[in-house]
């Protein structure tokens, strides 16, 4: 039943996010993550050995050093950002959220600023300020 329950929800907010969000709203967030990001990423280069922090129009990459790179880029068309993680080695497609003004994964509801920072204090030197 709780399984049924949370498969639900996931396809009632996969449908709300992609619904409603204006292409105007989701260049305006979008961009503002990847400024977000950055600054809140930019002192742990201090830290840590190799993390490097790279923005290029629609996409952007923070490499922290042996285990590899995250890649974050804007898909216009279909309103998100991907982002592929070299911890969990997984490519994840967020939605901005305008209620909870948060991007939110349409795999499986989590919010893409608490898995970066998590894997972020596994594998790196620092806190993020995210």
């Amino acid at each position: 039943m709780l399984r049924r329950l949370s498969m639900n929800w996931r396809r009632i907010t996969k449908q709300r996010h992609h619904m409603f969000i204006s292409t105007k709203t989701f260049n305006k967030e979008a961009a503002r993550m990847f400024e977000h990001l950055q600054k809140g990423l930019e002192p742990m280069s201090e830290m840590n050995e190799g993390f490097q922090i790279e923005k290029s129009g629609e996409s952007m990459s923070v490499t922290i050093g042996p285990p590899g790179s995250y890649m974050f880029q804007m898909d216009s068309k279909k309103k998100g950002i991907q982002m592929f993680s070299p911890i969990s080695t997984t490519l994840y497609t967020y939605k901005f959220d305008e209620n909870s003004q948060q991007w939110i994964s349409e795999q499986d509801g989590h919010l893409m600023i608490e898995l970066l920072t998590r894997e972020l204090l596994q594998s790196c030197s620092g806190l993020p300020d995210l």
